[in-house]
């Protein structure tokens, strides 16, 4: 343990109680913070993450949905299709049926909301001994742009990697073949969870298995017993990967639509590379957000300065070559975007699971500094749920505009889309960070209330366990946004090839974002369109024939 607080190591596992304060205080105030976090998902049914409305849809059809004659004949549930990034499908798959939709929504929501702190706390607990306060301040990293994106078997499986590696800790006494079998039986479930979840796992093992201490480094001949560790802690973690490569589905984007596959890199540059590591700080507001950041970094700086920084060398080491590598990543590959943000990610978690600040440890210091950390906690829901009320609003004009769609109709999703330049001036509620919007997905939300087909539910072959049934593979794409509403009179983008006899082969269109101006120019005034709902941010159109 690379501790700065004093010159003697502490041992890399502990069983006393923390310095920060008793255990059973800290869990008081982390239960509230967790219950202080919850509200928002307690309080919206459909939350505006980016990807959600899609997977609420696709949840909806495991859980039952996909058995109604309607929808029965445009999709089909194949868990043969993909055996990873399904964790919460299989979630869905049993517990579905049996849960109305509305708490098995939440029950996900909150797994992927809360289960990177679950498992950040774990570890620290495990490593330094105890509950600390500087756990209730970790609170403040369960909003960020990964959960706030609908990434949620990605959230889910960070925690449970960091939440399988305090456990494997645990098992440090018992057999070998035991914590072998651990590791593997752990891998698979993080590789059903989400790939960069065994990914991060293996990172975790690796770490324990350099151990504590710095000094290792400092003697070349301690590094060949080393590396030995860290090979024999992280080789059982790859068996899941290789029967999944030898004996499973299409991988990750093996079939994606035209003009979406290759790889997308960002541009290399300082701003960009600061921008990408404060991945996991990021939400709605950037300049909100740096104020957390300053706070959070802060503390950690403070207590290195005072030399009251205890951690743990391995996990430090983690962190600081995910940092490195982190804005030289793609941001796009095999049509599977965000990429650039896993690591990022992965090394706040690390960081802040890898270090104990040994500041203020007084009993009433440490009851005044657990309440602080509360209202950090509680002002950071609130940020949060100020734009969920702006977004509320455009969800139920969606959901208003699609209210009178017949079952079975065939529904286009358009977008309005305006400048980037001026994306900051955009009402509240619109974009996450500067420029996501969070719209895209808002037209899956009539597959569920109308049982009506989009075209780009999804159902890419390796990510989710559903197929597209013909003849609506014509008119489907495995994963994609909306067309902007100029494309209607356009030349067929290949990104968009359901575009192609659009007037023949849709019912309805919906025009999302539509009180805004899009940058392209508007939407042309076909006769063939006819008006049937305008509520300001969504309109519909049946399409005459």
């Amino acid at each position: 343990m690379v501790d700065l607080a004093s010159r003697a190591p502490l041992p890399p596992i502990t069983k006393a109680k923390s310095a920060g304060g008793d255990n059973a205080l800290m869990l008081v105030f982390l239960l509230v913070a967790a219950v202080l976090s919850l509200l928002p998902i307690l309080r919206v049914e459909i939350p505006p993450l980016l990807d959600y409305p899609n997977h609420y849809a696709r949840l909806w059809l495991i859980s039952g949905g996909a058995q109604d004659p309607v929808m029965a004949a445009m999709y089909r549930i194949d868990w043969g299709a993909a055996w990873t990034n399904v964790l919460t499908d299989m979630i869905a798959a049993s517990v579905g049926p049996i849960l109305p939709l509305q708490v098995l929504s939440r029950l996900l929501l909150a797994l992927g909301l809360l289960m990177p702190a679950i498992g950040l706390t774990a570890l620290n607990r495990a490593l330094f001994g105890g509950l600390h306060w500087w756990n209730i301040v970790c609170m403040i990293l369960v909003w960020n742009v990964i959960f706030l994106a609908g990434f949620l078997n990605f959230s889910i499986g960070l925690g449970l990697a960091l939440l399988l590696a305090a456990g494997d800790l645990h098992l440090a006494s018992r057999s070998l073949v035991l914590r072998l079998a651990y590791r593997a039986a752990s891998s698979a479930l993080l590789l059903i969870a989400h790939p960069f979840a065994l990914l991060f796992f293996v990172l975790l093992q690796a770490a324990m298995a350099f151990g504590p201490h710095l000094s290792l480094l400092a003697d070349r001949s301690l590094w060949k017993p080393m590396l030995g560790r860290v090979l024999a802690a992280c080789t059982p973690c790859f068996i899941p990967l290789l029967v999944l490569l030898a004996f499973g589905p299409a991988l990750p984007g093996s079939n994606s639509a035209a003009g979406q596959g290759g790889t997308v890199w960002s541009e290399i540059s300082l701003t960009n590379a600061i921008s990408v590591l404060l991945t996991y700080f990021k939400t709605y507001d950037l300049q909100v957000d740096a104020v957390y950041v300053v706070l959070f970094a802060g503390l950690i700086g403070l207590a290195c300065l005072r030399r009251r920084l205890s951690a743990h060398a391995g996990l430090l080491l983690v962190a600081g070559l995910l940092a490195v590598v982190s804005p030289f990543i793609p941001v796009s590959y095999r049509a599977t975007g965000a990429i650039d943000l896993r690591l990022p990610s992965m090394m706040v978690l690390a960081l802040a699971a890898g270090v104990r600040l040994r500041l203020f440890e007084a009993g009433r210091d440490r009851l005044v500094l657990a309440s602080l950390a509360l209202v950090l906690v509680a002002s950071r829901m609130i940020v949060v749920d100020r734009v969920w009320s702006e977004a509320e609003k455009n969800i139920a004009a969606v959901e208003a505009a699609v209210a009178d769609l017949p079952p079975g109709a065939k529904l286009l999703p358009l977008q309005d889309t305006g400048d980037k330049a001026l994306n900051s001036q955009a009402p509240s509620g619109r974009f996450l960070g500067r420029n996501m919007p969070l719209h895209w997905h808002y037209g899956s939300l009539a597959v569920v209330r109308e049982k009506a087909f989009i075209p780009t539910l999804f159902t890419a072959a390796g990510k989710q366990p559903i197929t597209v049934l013909p003849p609506y593979t014509e008119i489907s794409v495995p994963e994609g946004v909306p067309p902007t509403v100029d494309l209607l009179t356009k030349p067929v983008q290949a990104a968009f090839p359901y575009l192609a006899d659009w007037t023949h082969r849709f019912d309805y269109i919906l025009v999302l974002n539509a009180d805004q101006p899009n940058a392209a120019g508007p939407m042309t005034n076909l006769p063939n369109l006819v008006s049937v709902a305008d509520k300001g941010f969504a309109r519909l159109y049946r399409i005459a024939r």
